[in-house]
């Protein structure tokens, strides 16, 4: 029986060893070529969420931080503003309509007080359409061609007080009702404080007076809720 085992296991055929699979290494092209994707996605990130030009912070560079023996990356303000704002912009979009890619794109201001969304967070985007266009807002984004006279659908982005205090927008669910014959209205007037148009609010006593949200409160207007009105 030992004889026996002995042969059998002696014919059995032996495994050669697996071979480890190497990990076939990028080439500089593929990393070039990666390396310039990230770098278009990020120039876009920049253009659409970034600084203007006015507002720029001077910590441009991140740098290292050591705090309690712990070195941190600290990344510029510039990054940090650029992240929030994307990040904002995504959890804005899980409650609005989803993206419309017919649509001209906005600068990221107010639609009614060309402020940015730096002091004060930016809701949308919103749509809405134009045909014809009578007050475009060349603040928000240039002149489109009305060659063909088709209706021009434009993206708006709007604080929340300057949505609230807009005479005839109301909040249906997550959207704005109303949108496009009201911002045709808002286009026309300029505000008063400011000079700048896209005024909603009327001043009482005053006719033909209008003012943007945050200028009146700047000038310390006395805002009536009930009448979305203001006395200076």
């Amino acid at each position: 029986m030992d004889i026996e085992d002995e042969e059998s296991t002696s014919s059995a055929p032996v495994k050669a060893p697996a071979k480890k699979r190497k990990r076939r290494r990028k080439n500089k092209n593929e990393d070039q070529e990666e390396y310039e994707e990230n770098k278009s996605y990020a120039n876009q990130i920049n253009q659409k969420f970034g600084s203007s030009k006015g507002f720029k912070h001077k910590d441009e560079t991140p740098m290292f931080e050591v705090k309690g023996g712990k070195a941190t990356i600290k990344n510029s303000g510039n990054h940090r503003l650029t992240v929030s704002r994307t990040l904002d912009f995504h959890m804005n979009k899980l409650f609005q309509w989803e993206e419309e890619p017919d649509a001209i794109e906005s600068a990221y201001i107010c639609a009614l007080c060309h402020e940015s969304g730096r002091k004060r967070e930016l809701f949308g985007p919103y749509y809405t359409t134009h045909n014809p266009i009578k007050h475009w807002p060349t603040f928000l984004a240039k002149k489109p061609l009305q060659t063909a006279k088709k209706p021009v659908k434009i993206e708006l982005w709007f604080h929340g007080s300057c949505a609230l205090w807009a005479p005839n927008v109301h909040l249906h669910g997550s959207q704005l009702t109303n949108l496009e014959h009201q911002m045709d209205i808002f286009w026309s007037q300029n505000c008063a404080i400011c000079r700048k148009n896209g005024a909603s609010i009327a001043v009482q006593n005053k006719k033909n007076t209008f003012v943007h949200y945050p200028c009146a409160q700047n000038k310390s207007y006395k805002l009536d809720e009930h009448t979305l009105m203001c006395n200076s």
